[in-house]
């Protein structure tokens, strides 16, 4: 403990000036406000401050006498005690979760009560949303915590509540997220693409039986397409076309992705699907980036091959980071959005990855789920409160 440090806290009526007066007073008498944080919900104010007294000659009880009057002036009830340096860590393992899903009694107390039994101290709290949905994020210490294992209590509250959750590394230095990337099929749209295709072509069982499969990781992704491709052939370019117009956008993604862009941010779609389909999602959705398969077409027919290189589970992890080379930013400040297995690296090499109602396999390389039928409660997991 330092003799000359002090924690000043106050809890009360909400008035503009009170920090200003107090401030004021402290710098008056030579006193520095070395830490502070201050916040005002619903018309009630709470504050924090850590000040040193060591270039002052004021004394404690000299400082209470002033914090007296204050609060008379303001009604805010003032305390302060020294503060003791043991309390405080120089270095945290600091972590970001946040929960989202529909508003019940006694949400707050179960979370808490996880972090407690991992003996995880909170730092911050705030609801960033209220009403039909609600969303809460917290500021937690994870120093020398397992976080494997806290991620499965995570997953496993998740899934009893049937709330939706994230946990990612928080870093004070890092910029903010700057590229939102989603996979395509069963993410950004309702369907299967080739599913889909494969219907007009009437191979529909035989090729979503091998959908499923290489969604769940049980066959190798590149194989599943290239067959899976080769029943397509006679497919005109004409019926691809047609099938734009009987897809269907996943509930909420055309308006998140208007709000990303109106907040500067960059939208990308990978698919492991084909690209006339990117287009004109691109078209319709203003992408900034598209990256698929390029299947192979002759005189308006499709040929049952693919042009070029797969884009696989490797691939979707690479272009990641090629994303992040061309915009001049870290992979930290890219988002990932995806279902299935193939999606696991593009996940992993992203600053934050969100599995959306995703396979049992890729659970586990998320960084947050979201269960909901709707894309817009992402913005909650990039910490954008309702009012923004």
């Amino acid at each position: 403990m330092e003799e000359n440090l002090y924690i000043i806290s106050a809890v009360g009526q909400d008035t503009p000036g009170l920090v200003n007066d107090l401030s004021s007073i402290l710098a008056q008498q030579n006193i520095n406000i070395v830490d502070v944080e201050a916040r005002s919900v619903r018309g009630h104010f709470t504050m924090f401050m850590v000040i040193d007294t060591l270039q002052s000659q004021w004394s404690l009880a000299q400082l209470s006498s002033i914090l007296k009057t204050a609060s008379h002036k303001f009604d805010v009830s003032f305390d302060i005690k020294p503060y003791d340096l043991d309390h405080r860590k120089i270095q945290k393992d600091l972590m970001v979760f946040t929960l989202m899903g529909q508003d019940k009694p006694g949400i707050i107390a179960r979370i808490t009560n996880i972090f407690a039994s991992y003996n995880i101290n909170i730092e911050k709290m705030k609801m960033i949303a209220r009403g039909e949905t609600i969303a809460m994020e917290v500021r937690i210490d994870t120093t020398n915590n397992n976080i494997a294992e806290l991620r499965q209590a995570l997953l496993e509250f998740s899934d009893q509540t049937g709330l939706d959750i994230s946990l990612r590394t928080f870093n004070a230095y890092k910029g903010p997220d700057r590229v939102v990337i989603f996979d395509c099929d069963s993410t950004i749209i309702q369907q299967e693409v080739i599913d889909e295709l494969a219907k007009i072509a009437g191979v529909g069982e035989q090729v979503k039986a091998m959908t499923e499969e290489a969604m769940r990781g049980e066959i190798d992704f590149q194989t599943a397409v290239r067959k899976r491709v080769s029943l397509l052939k006679g497919l005109t370019l004409e019926q691809l076309n047609q099938l734009t117009t009987t897809i269907s956008l996943t509930p909420g993604a055309e308006e998140l992705i208007q709000m990303l862009h109106t907040m500067g941010y960059k939208v990308g779609v990978v698919s492991g699907g084909f690209m006339f389909f990117m287009q004109y999602l691109q078209k319709r959705l203003n992408l900034d980036y598209i990256f698929a398969n390029q299947l192979e077409i002759i005189d308006d027919v499709v040929t049952g091959k693919i042009l070029g290189d797969i884009v696989d589970a490797e691939r979707k992890g690479a272009l990641i980071k090629e994303i992040a080379e061309k915009e001049n930013i870290s992979t930290d400040q890219i988002v990932a959005v995806g279902d299935g297995a193939n999606d696991r690296f593009m996940l992993q090499n992203a600053g934050l990855g969100i599995g959306f109602s995703p396979k049992e396999i890729l659970r586990q390389h998320s960084d947050g789920i979201i269960n909901a039928d709707s894309l817009k409660g992402l913005q909650y997991f990039l910490g954008i409160p309702d009012k923004d």
